[in-house]
């Protein structure tokens, strides 16, 4: 990830309880995504806002061809809710 981008995330959801996560699908997360209603793409990205410790989250989002990609979702669907 660029440090641009990373910047950008932590500067939009700073004061958030919740924070950016982003996966790349592989054997350890598909389980995870694979109830989200979304097509899965092997070695894609995605992402979704989470409440560290708590099950808080938004839905899943994706499929990303880049982390970079990813961030700029989040940042422009939920930056300032």
């Amino acid at each position: 990830m660029s440090a641009r981008i990373r910047n950008e995330l932590r500067a939009a959801f700073a004061d958030s309880f919740l924070k950016p996560e982003a996966f790349r699908l592989d054997k350890s997360t598909e389980y995870a995504l694979a109830e989200s209603g979304l097509d899965l793409e092997q070695g894609a990205i995605y992402a979704r806002l989470s409440a560290p410790g708590f099950l808080d989250c938004t839905e899943w989002s994706g499929p990303f061809d880049t982390v970079e990609a990813a961030g700029r979702y989040l940042i422009d669907t939920y930056a300032g809710e």
